[in-house]
């Protein structure tokens, strides 16, 4: 959030199980509106992934995520 409030337009990642939280930080921050990539199951939250699951997910996050910073896309899930 530090680079939103620096002007850099940025989006959060956050895992299903911590999606609350990380709204609960984004309100108390000023950004109840900060947009947010969830990922879901099969990857789990303690992001302890093999190579090719990394792979994966980056391939899939990727496009997500400019959209996002183009203004293009709404909340997002994403799963395996």
């Amino acid at each position: 959030m530090e680079l939103e409030w620096a002007g850099i337009p940025t989006v959060c990642i956050v895992h299903r199980e911590l999606r609350d939280s990380a709204g609960a930080i984004a309100r108390i921050s000023g950004h109840p509106d900060y947009p947010v990539i969830t990922v879901d199951y099969p990857w789990i939250p303690t992001a302890t992934w093999s190579d090719a699951e990394i792979a994966t997910l980056a391939a899939t996050l990727a496009p997500l995520v400019r959209d996002h910073l183009l203004g293009r896309a709404p909340g997002t899930a994403v799963s395996g």
